[in-house]
């Protein structure tokens, strides 16, 4: 294994949400050369600013790499979070969680009760709704990824429970 390895979000399942947003666009955009009185109505101003401002969300989100784990000798770091140390982990389990009518695969990874750990915001909201506070999303990475960061999880942690 490198000295770290890094593993990021992968967005391809949306690009028709993309191709949508960008019709729409170009239709309001059409409609407002064609008719140029359109340009002062407020609803049209509205929904050209509300396409325009999503259309640079998604070029942040395509554009620019999420990371989603970085591992390295010393631990794990999941999003934006502290590092954990491996030490620190108990075991690891896969779950199903609930969100948005949809179950989600993630990878949760157990820790002691007291552990000394600066949680954030969304840690402790996830510890809450069942997510874990450790947990790994696994509905938005490449399944080559996921089958790596198994491989490593094992290695280290041991076994994944289901």
């Amino acid at each position: 294994m490198p000295r770290t390895q890094k593993f990021y979000y992968s967005f391809k399942k949306n690009y028709f949400w993309l191709i949508a947003n960008l019709a729409m666009l170009v239709l309001l955009l059409s409609c407002a050369i064609k008719h140029p009185a359109c340009w002062f109505w407020w609803q049209m101003q509205v929904l050209l600013s509300l396409f325009t401002v999503t259309l640079l969300m998604w070029g942040y989100k395509y554009l620019l790499k999420h990371q989603v784990v970085e591992i390295s000798d010393f631990g794990i770091k999941i999003d934006h979070n502290d590092w954990l140390k491996w030490s620190d982990i108990i075991d690891a389990e896969y779950r199903e969680v609930q969100c948005c009518f949809k179950k989600l695969p993630v990878i949760s990874l157990r820790t002691p009760k007291r552990m000394r750990y600066r949680y954030n915001f969304l840690q402790k909201r996830c510890e809450k709704i069942g997510f874990g506070a450790f947990s790994i999303p696994l509905y938005d990475i490449e399944k080559s990824d996921i089958h790596k960061l198994g491989h490593i999880i094992i290695e280290q942690v041991g076994d994944i429970r289901h």
